[in-house]
This record gives C-alpha cells, structure tokens and sequence, in this order.
C-alpha cells in the first residue's frame, strides 16, 4: 500500500470513526433522556428518514461514482454533474413528503406519536439532512476527492449532533431533538453545496434530457441494492416496534447504535473498493481485503462489547438492561457483514447496476419473513439473531456475485476491470489524463489495499 493510499485510507477511517462516535453519543444521550418508549420512537423516525432518501435518490449517486470518470471533460462531464444537481433538488423535496406519508400510515400499526404533527415536521426537516447527506458526498468521491468528502460527511454529522444537543437543552422531546438534528445536518449541508459548485461539482445548468434519462435509468437499477439493502438492515426496527411497541425500539436501537461501532472501517475501505472499480485500476482480488478488514472489525468490537456491557445500565438505568445481550449478538453480525461491504461496492463501482439491484430486492423480502419470524418467536433476542443470519446470508451471496463476475471478465491476462452493463470509454488503457477521474492520482489494486 503506497503512502498515500494509506493516507486516504486513515483519513476516510477517521471520518467514519468521528460519524459512528458522534452517533454514539446522540443515541446515549436522546436515551437518556427520553428513556425507551421515546427512544424508540425516535429511532423510527431517524430510520425513515435514512431510507427514504434512498428511493427519492433513485441511485444516481452510485451511478454519478460508476460514469463520472469516464465522463471526460467539457460538456458531457458538466451535463452529467448538471443532471445529478437537479434530481437531488427533486430528491430532497420529495423525500420529506414520502417520510412523512410513511409515519403516519405506520401510527396505527405501532404508536399514534407517529403521526403528531409536530413529529411530523421535523421528521420532513429531518429527511432534507438525510437527503444532503446521502447525495452530496458523492460528488466528492465520484472525482476521487475523498479528503473534501469525508471532511464533508463528518461536518454533517456533528451538525447534527450539536443539534440535538442544542434541543436537548432547550426542549427535550421526540419532536425537538428530531427537529434539532435535522436543523444541524441541513446548516452543515448549505456549506457543502457552496464548496461543491466551487469545484464544479454541483451545477445547476439545464441539464439535457438524454443525460438525466441515463443518469436516472442506469441509477435506478441500482436501487434494489441501495434501497433493498437499507430495508432488509433497518427492517427489525420497524418490525420490533409492530409486533412489540416503542419502548423495545428504544433499548433494540441502543444495542444496534453501539453494535455499529467497528463497521468504521468495512465504510472506510468501500469508498476505496468503488473507486478502484469505477477508474478499473487493477485486477479485483479482494480476500486479503477482507480477512484484514474482518480482524481490525473483530478487535474493535471486542472493546466495544465489554465497554457497552459495563456503561449500558450505569448510563441509561436498568430499563436498558437487555441491550447488554443483544450487544454481543449484534457485534457479531458486524463481522459477518464484512464481505458484503466491500463486494457490494466493487460491485456498483464496476456499474453492474442490474444484478446488484435484483440482489438487495431478493434479499430485503428474505429479510422481511426473517425478521418477523424471529421477532415473533423470541422478541428483540429473535430479531439480533435475524441480523446474524441475514448480514451472513447478504454476504455469501454477494461474494459469490461478485466472483463469479470477475472469473468471467477476468483472465490472467486482463488486468482491467470491465464493466458489462455500462460500457465505459475510460478504461485503464485510455490516454485521456480525464480518464482517470480529473487527473487523480490511480488508486492501487484491491489486492494492495
């Protein structure tokens, strides 16, 4: 690994470690203060918000990472960043109102604060942050500028969190404190969207009709795997909370926000993995990627499972008992989660759109009979051992898609990386210094990391 592919590495590492502390800490606190009935609605609502961005988002943003190195310079490349430009705009006001419609459809089914009005408007306020979240840092890492994107994303995140803290002092309830984090999140992304048009990575030109069609029927593709997956992750809060109430979301979610805690380094390491597929940098052979990302998730969630199981009831009080256990079921699933962090990102950085979107459509059904199975026969405890079982099932398969698609793009002879669904004029062989992705510097083969 060269000196500056370790440093790239540390930083997005860095980044990923600041977000999952400062989501840490925002979930002991909202706890504490909420206690597990509040809790839990809470988590309902930030889970909402951070999948529905995803459907409005339709997958151009793994899409605009996929074509953006082989976009060129000039006019396609500012069509192509145009088109992106305007669909997030769109995104982000249709998000908020599909956000609220699923709260409020889901107030009969697990509680009536659901659909409060006060609820409801900061969860749209809310959905705009996870919007600005989700779209904006891949403009950064579509150009290979994973410094500004990671700095970016962490300044978001800490907006966020020093919005909840600011409503946690003023006015602690669900509503504010959900008000409060989407305020922080949408301030931090204003910024963003200044230094990004600076760059040239946003522009809100007219975008030609031809581009935006690709842009959206390539993305969409995709969206069985960024949607699919997000529901099948996400699904055992919202079928805790049908089956058991809020107040089992409330203690489930404590668990899960620390059980999260290593998967820093499975984030970090698929920023680099995508990349590397997208510019088709050198031969796919990711084992020794994933047997080192899987001891570093071992290690640290290790520490964070004797930590969490030591600070849980002195913290938050004996009504989050139960997250001790399901703390270390939870942290287990963590390290069966490792193999699909990085094939999934090969996967769409390569721009096989079409197979990975029927993929995470498969298994977010799978995931659905799983959850309600388990959490049906052994509560919360059935629903951590559901994660285990669908992280390692999402896993296996995804590594043998992404295997069987190497052996048949890859000879020994081949050290590019094709890409079957989007033929890409950038190739690794291609003389064009914009080939590579504004003139970054070519990131190290998998096999390197």
């Amino acid at each position: 690994m060269t000196r500056d592919r370790r440093s790239t590495l540390a930083l997005l590492a860095g980044s990923s470690a600041v977000q999952m502390s400062s989501n840490m800490v925002a979930a002991l606190l909202a706890a504490s203060v909420l206690g597990p009935h509040g809790r839990g609605l809470m988590v309902l609502g930030v889970s909402t918000a951070g999948i529905v961005p995803l459907l409005a988002g339709l997958g151009t943003g793994p899409q605009l990472r996929a074509a953006y190195p082989a976009a060129g310079g000039g006019a396609r490349r500012r069509d192509l960043v145009a088109s992106y430009t305007w669909w997030s705009v769109a995104a982000t006001a249709s998000a908020a109102v599909l956000a609220v419609a699923v709260s409020a459809l889901s107030a009969p089914l697990i509680d009536p604060a659901l659909a409060d009005p006060r609820y409801l408007l900061a969860l749209s306020v809310l959905t705009c942050g996870y919007v600005a979240h989700t779209q904006l840092p891949d403009g950064w890492y579509a150009a290979g500028v994973f410094r500004s994107g990671s700095l970016w994303a962490m300044a978001t995140t800490l907006g966020g969190g020093l919005g909840l803290l600011v409503a946690v002092a003023v006015a602690p309830s669900v509503w504010a404190l959900l008000l409060g984090q989407g305020t922080g999140m949408l301030s931090a992304a204003t910024a963003q969207v200044v230094a990004l048009r600076a760059t040239g990575l946003l522009c809100f030109q007219a975008p030609t009709r031809r581009e935006l069609s690709r842009l959206l029927g390539r993305g969409c593709r995709a969206l069985g795997l960024t949607l699919g997956l997000a529901l099948a992750l996400r699904l055992d809060r919202y079928v805790l909370g049908a089956l058991t109430g809020a107040a089992a979301v409330g203690v489930y979610s404590v668990a899960s926000t620390l059980g999260q805690v290593p998967r820093m380094m499975p984030n970090a390491i698929g920023q680099l993995v995508n990349r590397d597929a997208a510019v088709a940098s050198g031969p796919l052979r990711p084992v020794r990627t994933v047997a080192a990302t899987a001891g570093v998730v071992t290690a640290v969630g290790a520490v964070t499972g004797l930590l969490g199981w030591l600070v849980v009831i002195p913290l938050l009080g004996p009504g989050f008992a139960a997250a001790g256990p399901l703390l270390v079921v939870l942290l287990v699933a963590e390290v069966a989660f490792v193999p699909y962090a990085v094939a999934s990102r090969a996967l769409l950085g390569a721009g096989r759109m079409g197979a990975v979107g029927a993929f995470g459509l498969a298994w977010s059904a799978a995931a659905l009979v799983l959850f309600l199975l388990a959490v049906q026969l052994w509560g919360a405890a059935g629903a951590a051992v559901a994660c285990v079982a669908v992280y390692a099932g999402i896993s296996a398969s995804s590594w043998l898609l992404l295997t069987r698609w190497t052996a048949r793009r890859q000879g020994p002879d081949r050290p590019r990386l094709a890409d079957s669904d989007d033929p890409r004029p950038g190739g690794a062989d291609d003389p064009r210094p914009e080939a590579a992705g504004d003139a970054q510097p070519r990131p190290a083969p998998l096999s390197r990391v």
